[in-house]
């Protein structure tokens, strides 16, 4: 039989296979066609919480609304506002894990904001006085944080600098050294070029594998800030959050950001929300460059 035949013919095969798989998943799996995936889910909760109605009564609500007992689904329903769903899920027994969302729902939904604790079950002065993580995709603080990176990348360019100038004086040796090795070959060779030809390629290899590895710049980027809620609330000028904070007996504390160097760069907020560096700055060691690969010369 000719090859191109046997060729169209298994790709034929192959075809039809790759359909009734996908007719399958489709249409005959359960977890498609039946929502077994989010109906299964609330298996093992349910279990956990026999005897305990309140948290039974609000996962049957769950699973009527067709939703899975996943910890994305809380967060998505504080996200989109739909705090009935969002208690729901409290009331059943979830614990928020992205605490981010909390400081996040003051920038992008204050007027809610204090709802949201309530439901949450943390309107106290322990659960609100920690650090929270600032999500990236929000912009509203990132002038203030880009205040904190410039502050930071300004000692560590003068760092980096310092250590180049180290570098130099170490490369320079480096020279030096090869240069009067390379001198005793010429006076040793007594102008044989064939002599020179054999023993100075070979100095050559020998220190370069000593050269020393200049230092690498990082760039300077801030990261992950991590801000209290009341110096988030200064920075926000909400006043209404800001008061709502101290009745609860919250104040300000020590920020931090990280930075693209690992650095942290703890940094403190003002009532009147000026930034400040009550511990300094602490600037990361610059990095070592990588050595070259293979022999060099020159």
């Amino acid at each position: 039989m000719d090859s191109k035949l046997i060729s169209v013919i298994l790709y034929g095969f192959v075809g039809a296979a790759l359909a009734l798989v996908t007719t399958y998943f489709f249409i005959y799996n359960d977890e498609v066609y039946e929502n077994t995936r989010f109906v299964e889910s609330f298996k093992h909760p349910m279990l956990a919480a026999k005897g305990d109605s309140k948290k039974l009564q609000a996962m049957q609500s769950l699973k009527s609304k067709g939703l899975e007992w996943a910890t994305y689904q809380l967060h998505d329903a504080i996200k989109d506002n739909e705090y009935d769903v969002a208690k729901l899920y409290i009331d059943a027994g979830m614990k928020l894990v992205d605490k981010g969302l909390i400081v996040g729902e003051m920038i992008e939904n204050p007027d809610d904001w204090f709802e949201l604790l309530k439901i949450l079950g943390i309107d106290n002065k322990q659960d609100l006085s920690g650090l929270f993580h600032v999500p990236r995709y929000l912009s509203t603080l990132d002038e203030y944080f880009k205040l904190v990176e410039r502050r930071y990348e300004a000692p560590h360019t003068m760092a980096f600098k310092n250590h180049y100038i180290e570098y130099r004086k170490i490369e320079q040796l480096w020279i030096d050294e090869k240069d009067a090795e390379i001198a005793k070959v010429d006076e040793m060779c007594d102008g044989n070029t064939r002599c020179i030809a054999v023993n100075v390629p070979a100095i050559q290899i020998e220190y370069d594998k000593k050269r020393p590895v200049p230092p690498k710049k990082d760039l300077i980027i801030w990261q992950k800030p991590y801000v209290s809620l009341m110096s988030a609330a200064i920075l926000l000028g909400h006043q209404d959050i800001i008061d709502y904070l101290e009745q609860k007996g919250v104040t300000s504390r020590l920020n931090k950001i990280e930075m693209s160097d690992l650095a942290m760069v703890v940094f403190e907020v003002s009532k009147k929300g000026v930034i400040s560096y009550p511990e300094g700055i602490t600037v990361n060691k610059p990095k070592r460059g990588k050595r070259r690969a293979g022999p060099q010369t020159g």
